[in-house]
C-alpha cells in the first residue's frame, strides 16, 4: 500500500504544473476551436443547401457542391486538428503545440490568401499560436 502511494506521489512530482494563464488560454480555444468545428460539421452536412443559396444571392461565383463541401469538411478537419492540440497542451505534452500550430497556421494562411474573411480572424489564431509557444518550455 505504501509503495503504491509513493508511486503516485512520484508521478504527481514529475509532471510539469499548467500555468493558470495557460489555462485560460486553453479553455477559450477549446470553446472557440470547439464551436467552430460544429458549425463546420453541420455545414458538412447541409453542403447542398449552402451551395445553392450561394448560388441564388451571388451567381457570379462559380461555387460547386463538391467545392462547397470540400471546403467545409477541410475547415471542420482542422479545426479539430486544433482542438486536439489543445488538448495536449492541456495535458503539457509538446506535441499538441506542433499539432495545433501546424492546423491553425494553415487555417491562417487561408484566411490571409482570402480577401473576403476579415484579416482580425486571422489575429486570434496567430495570437493563439504566439501564446502557447510561450509555454513551450514548459511543456514535456
Amino acid at each position: 500500500m505504501e509503495e503504491n502511494n509513493t508511486e503516485k506521489r512520484n508521478l504527481q512530482e514529475s509532471l510539469p504544473v499548467r500555468p493558470f494563464i495557460l489555462t485560460v488560454f486553453c479553455l477559450f480555444s477549446f470553446v472557440f476551436f470547439g464551436l467552430i468545428a460544429m458549425i463546420f460539421l453541420l455545414s458538412v452536412f447541409y453542403s447542398s443547401s449552402i451551395t445553392e443559396m450561394v448560388l441564388r444571392y451571388t451567381p457570379e461565383t462559380s461555387m460547386t457542391r463538391a467545392g462547397v463541401f470540400l471546403y467545409t469538411l477541410g475547415g471542420f478537419l482542422f479545426h479539430v486538428l486544433s482542438l486536439i492540440g489543445t488538448v495536449f497542451i492541456w495535458k503539457m505534452k509538446r506535441k499538441g503545440y506542433v499539432l495545433f500550430g501546424i492546423s491553425t497556421l494553415i487555417i491562417a494562411g487561408y484566411q490571409l490568401s482570402s480577401a473576403k474573411i476579415s484579416p482580425l480572424t486571422t489575429v486570434v489564431y496567430v495570437f493563439l499560436i504566439i501564446t502557447f509557444g510561450v509555454f513551450l518550455r514548459k511543456m514535456r
